[in-house]
């Protein structure tokens, strides 16, 4: 069973993940898991954007008061208020006593438009950014979901785990410059530079309820016997699919055994040439 973002209570939390959640407003959320966005989160965000909406359509009703009229023609006018103004009041005689606060004033009404300009082609940049940001987050998140969905179906992975295998990949993977899929410096125990195929046979070990129960717990098999006639584990023989068919046909603890004979462990490296 999958773990739910939102709790009622801390007992309806599966114990071994309490600690990843924080109450908070009555509910425990699940906060421990980076990048999970919470409901709270979506809700808040479909808010904001609500009162963006609203705010453009009164934006909006303002300024269809002023019908044909040309928005930059009357912004010029209005930035030479003061100059015009200044003009208005005096003589020759004015003007050429106040020739520097005049010339500061044309100055100003001159600037003002490259001044809006610059301030919307900044608020234009941030907005881009931050999508370009949000876009880029989006593509490294369905990058790791694909790579490890595919995986875990193809070894097997038992459906109703896959969202938890998906929420761990989510915590411990990334994509490096040259576009691998691998696992990073984690706080879950979890040897970093694995590949999607590594982390599910470490994952067999360490989370075997993702994988269907053996049937037939007494069936053949032995180190290098049974159905697998050569040692996955070896140098030689190394194959990943073969180890993950003794783990799961033969159980944890056989497994063990075979990639300790052969100089190695369950979810390890393969050991050196002999």
């Amino acid at each position: 069973m999958g773990l739910k973002v939102t709790h009622d209570t801390i007992d309806d939390v599966p114990e071994g993940y309490r600690e990843l959640y924080t109450e908070r407003e009555g509910k425990f959320h699940l906060t421990g898991v980076e990048g999970v966005k919470t409901q709270v989160d979506i809700d808040r965000i479909m808010q904001a954007k609500t009162h963006v909406q609203e705010e453009k359509k009164e934006l909006q009703t303002k300024l269809d008061v002023w019908g044909e009229l040309n928005h930059d023609e009357v912004m010029g006018k209005l930035d030479r208020f003061d100059e015009l103004d200044l003009a208005a009041k005096g003589n020759k005689e004015d003007m050429d006593a106040k020739l520097d606060e005049l010339t500061e004033k044309r100055i100003g009404s001159r600037l003002a438009p490259v001044e809006r300009e610059n301030k919307r082609l900044t608020t234009d940049l941030a907005k881009a950014l931050e999508t370009v940001g949000i876009l880029q987050a989006a593509e490294v998140k369905r990058t790791i979901d694909d790579s490890v969905r595919k995986e875990a179906t193809k070894i097997k992975v038992i459906p109703e785990a896959i969202d938890d295998v998906i929420m761990l990949a989510n915590a411990v993977f990334e994509v490096t410059e040259d576009g691998q899929t691998l696992t990073k410096e984690n706080p879950f125990g979890i040897t970093p530079g694995l590949t999607a195929e590594g982390f599910l046979q470490d994952m067999q070990e360490k989370r075997p309820h993702w994988w269907p129960k053996s049937e037939g717990s007494g069936a053949t098999g032995s180190l290098g016997g049974g159905s697998f006639g050569k040692n996955p584990w070896t140098h030689d023989n190394w194959n990943m699919t073969e180890q993950a068919k003794v783990f799961r046909g033969q159980g944890a603890e056989i497994a063990a055994k075979m990639a300790k004979a052969a100089g190695t462990t369950v979810g390890g490296q393969m050991p050196p040439e002999k």
